[in-house]
């Protein structure tokens, strides 16, 4: 869809054209046909923190003038709008599976693309640029030498070394997009998408990092190409999808690459979600997470991954015995245990009254970028 600087009647979507979320969420939307305007943050972050509360990618006004963001709650909000087909599976086991990709794909991947991105020269070169272009010229009054400078400084100082990728980490955080690649790839070898020949929830959240980051930014992008050619298509067939007539077809039972990608997600999100939350009730601001052999120090505490694990919860206790039994047996690792044991965590006290999309917004990290 096109830029507009005012679009009254249609959707607009204040983001980024390399945004991680900007990019899922127009996934969804051209999936859906639903008509929207791209525009950009910065130049216009006053009305963005009086619509949510924060300025983020994306924030979302409506037609009808509300404010939304968190593409989470916003697909699922615009999903029940919608005719059937859904994209969530009406499996309960599947969708809850569904629904634990997209959240691995939205905050475990993360760190892995904010690295590739701001790590390596070639591409923190490129990724500045565009976004200096796209962004900040003729928006804020810096030359393009400070501007450019300025943002390498804080997006590899805060999202990349402040998020724990140093010399010690740097290997596991570079393996851990290998590794999310290979698993993918022997999926999308047996079938279009991930659960069957259908889009569902599991495709819009994996996209977040397969898009805009690592099927963009040169160095992981080649890496797919070359390693991963199944996991690149799919990219490019989801950016191209559309619903079909008929009902989904999606897989009856949970296959051996889908246990193995399964497994992962136990072995790293479900670590960092358990760890963070323990941190967070002990009123902390930092602490270290071991994920894989690998200890990530004085990484940041993020009250919205609690409220992340919060959800998930829910999700799994709203679920009958038989779904339950069957998940069990798919999510044997021991770091599942997390999702369905009961143990008290502090609430996050994030949106208790179940306004999400609409309600006032918080950012993963405090104020945006991980606090020293």
């Amino acid at each position: 869809m096109g830029q507009a600087d005012d679009a009254p009647g249609i959707m607009q979507v204040y983001g980024s054209k390399i945004s991680y979320y900007t990019g899922k969420f127009e996934t969804y939307l051209r999936y859906r046909s639903i008509p929207y305007a791209s525009l950009p943050t910065v130049a216009h972050s006053r009305k963005l923190i009086e619509g949510v509360g924060i300025v983020q990618m994306p924030v979302v006004r409506v037609a009808d003038g509300r404010w939304m963001t968190d593409t989470t709650p916003m697909i699922a909000w615009l999903e029940s709008q919608q005719d059937e087909p859904t994209i969530y599976p009406a499996d309960p086991a599947l969708n809850f599976i569904a629904l634990l990709i997209e959240d691995y794909g939205d905050e475990w991947l993360w760190r892995t693309a904010m690295h590739y991105r701001w790590s390596y020269r070639r591409d923190r070169q490129h990724a500045a640029e565009f976004l200096y272009e796209e962004l900040i010229r003729g928006v804020l009054p810096f030359p393009r030498f400070l501007a450019l400078n300025s943002l390498k400084r804080r997006q590899r100082g805060g999202f990349v070394r402040g998020d724990g990728v140093n010399e010690k980490t740097r290997d596991h955080a570079d393996r851990t997009y290998l590794t999310a690649l290979d698993l993918m790839q022997e999926i999308l070898v047996r079938r279009p998408f991930l659960l069957g020949n259908s889009p569902t929830i599991a495709d819009f959240g994996m996209m977040a990092p397969m898009f805009r980051h690592f099927g963009q930014d040169p160095t992981p992008a080649e890496i797919m190409r070359e390693r991963a050619p199944a996991v690149y298509e799919w990219v490019a067939r989801m950016w191209n999808a559309k619903p079909g007539q008929d009902d989904p077809q999606l897989i009856d039972r949970i296959d051996a690459p889908l246990e193995a990608f399964l497994n992962e997600i136990c072995e790293t999100h479900l670590v960092q979600l358990r760890e963070n939350a323990r941190a967070f009730g002990e009123g902390r601001r930092r602490y270290d997470q071991t994920i894989q052999d690998c200890t990530y120090e004085n990484v940041p505490v993020s009250r919205y991954r609690v409220w992340c694990l919060e959800a998930l919860r829910r999700h799994w206790s709203a679920l009958g015995a038989p779904a339950q039994g069957r998940l069990r047996d798919a999510l044997h690792s021991p770091e599942a245990q997390v999702l369905r044991d009961g143990s008290e965590i502090v609430p996050s006290g994030y949106d208790t009254n179940r306004q999400a999309p609409f309600n006032r917004a918080i950012n993963v990290f405090g104020k945006g970028v991980p606090p020293k």
